[in-house]
């Protein structure tokens, strides 16, 4: 009965809140470390067959490509949540005009910011923390992984759409299939062929064109869907309304990404300040440890959210109250698991990235005082999903940059002067802590504000 695509997005306001969000959240979350696969696959096999000077350029060209990808993202998830209340509220045709202004709009993006980023590289990838060691391999990997991030802003866009009516599981096996492609032919290019970081970059858009095309695909073949693309079309103007609202309701995600860009740059020109190289280096390698964690917890999010913005549409606030309190359960259990993994085995995991010495002597400690506050992570990140499915920008927005902005970068320029290079591993949980803080702060008067509304509604 769950095959049937109307079933499947009307389950969302009738289901157990607790199993449904397992259900939801697990492929989400499987789907999500599926993609970090990705970036540990090129990690990995980067650091093995090519050596610690072309990680720290694949190191460098991460946060630059997830700027250029954080456009489809943006877009992908302020028209889910657009999509998500118009369902809840029986508004179909809605719905799907959304669907088709978000599509639109990504291709046009697309050019746009690719067409940039190709234009300005080598700058750009110095204002990231390139040098004149690690900018030619930063080079050849971005060049190559732009034209992946033309479909992976496709991705980002229907993948989000696709989990707003209910589908998370088609999501889930197209990305695991993707990922798996990539670990496959990921080291026969590395290592047969001695392609170097080109061969990753070359394995990486493969897959990423594989895993776009079915995301379209989805929308004009399968009959499992709840909208549909077919009535796509180039020459039908923009709903002014649905792109507004779609771009103020994205603005807390690309606000989070780009803050996370700006933190990048600032931390790895103080890292190579510091220790030069293999710092950005050793770096690199925990922040994909870090994603693998991450990945996981916006998996939860994206299960969260489309519960959130269906019961809010159908003014059904009990179960709005619910889905939050499960999902702060979740996000927190899994983080406390990650933190205690990688306390007690980070030196064993930053050696299955590289065998230099000196990394691995560099990254275990910092490892091990970056994860320190890993247990509030997923409080922040619920709390900004929260306003993003409420449809409040503003609030999301403001949740997005209090961890990057207003306390890790200031953390990172500040702690090094008193620390040396620990205080730039000790800026993170810092920072976390002071975030968590607001965030549950927040999130406590929302749900005081939620419970007033509830009993308005009963009454």
């Amino acid at each position: 009965m769950d095959t049937n695509p109307q079933y499947r997005s009307d389950r969302l306001g009738t289901a157990n809140v607790g199993k449904l969000l397992f259900s939801l959240s697990l492929p989400s979350v499987l789907g999500m470390m599926a993609i970090t696969l990705y970036n540990l696959a090129d990690t990995i096999f980067v650091g093995r067959g090519v050596g610690s000077l072309a990680l720290a350029g694949v190191s460098v060209s991460l946060p630059f490509l997830m700027t250029v990808t954080n456009f489809g993202l943006a877009i992908g998830i302020g028209g889910s949540s657009i999509i998500s209340r118009a369902l809840g509220a029986r508004e179909n045709f809605r719905a799907e005009q959304v669907l088709n202004n978000i599509f639109k709009l990504v291709l046009i993006v697309n050019i746009v910011t690719i067409g940039l980023a190709a234009f300005f590289l080598d700058p750009l990838l110095l204002v990231f923390g390139a040098n004149h060691e690690i900018l030619p391999y930063a080079h050849d990997y971005s060049s190559i992984c732009l034209a992946g991030c033309f479909f992976m802003n496709i991705i980002n866009v229907n993948m989000s759409a696709i989990r707003a009516e209910g589908n998370a599981r088609f999501v889930m096996f197209v990305q695991a299939g993707a990922a798996i492609l990539n670990v496959i032919i990921d080291p026969i290019f590395i290592f047969v062929f001695h392609w170097g970081v080109a061969g990753a970059a070359i394995a990486t858009v493969i897959s990423q064109m594989l895993a776009g095309c079915l995301s379209v695909w989805y929308y004009y073949g399968s009959k499992h869907r709840v909208l549909s693309l077919h009535g796509f079309s180039f020459l039908k103007p923009f709903d002014r309304g649905i792109v507004r609202e779609t771009l103020a309701l994205g603005a807390s995600s690309f606000a989070r990404h780009i803050s996370n860009s700006l933190m990048s740059i600032a931390l790895f020109h103080v890292l190579y300040l510091y220790s030069g190289s293999i710092a950005i280096a050793a770096f690199g390698i925990i922040f994909r440890l870090l994603m693998f964690t991450y990945m996981p917890i916006f998996g939860i999010n994206q299960g969260f959210m489309p519960i959130v913005g269906y019961n809010y549409g159908a003014r059904n606030i009990s179960r709005v109250l619910e889905a939050i309190k499960f999902a702060n359960i979740f996000t927190t259990l899994l983080s406390v698991v990650a933190m205690v993994l990688m306390l007690i085995w980070s030196r064993e995991l930053i050696s299955v990235f590289t065998t230099d010495q000196a990394l691995i002597d560099m990254g275990s400690p910092a490892l091990r005082i970056v994860i320190i506050a890993f247990p509030v992570l997923g409080l922040q990140i619920i709390g900004s999903g929260l306003y993003q499915a409420l449809g409040k920008p503003i609030q999301s927005l403001f949740l997005a940059l209090v961890r990057q902005i207003i306390f890790l970068i200031p953390m990172v320029l500040i702690l090094p002067l008193f620390f040396s290079l620990n205080g730039i591993w000790a800026a993170f949980p810092v920072a976390d802590f002071l975030a968590a803080l607001v965030t549950i702060i927040m999130v406590y008067l929302q749900m005081r504000i939620l419970r007033r509304n509830q009993n308005l509604v009963q009454a």
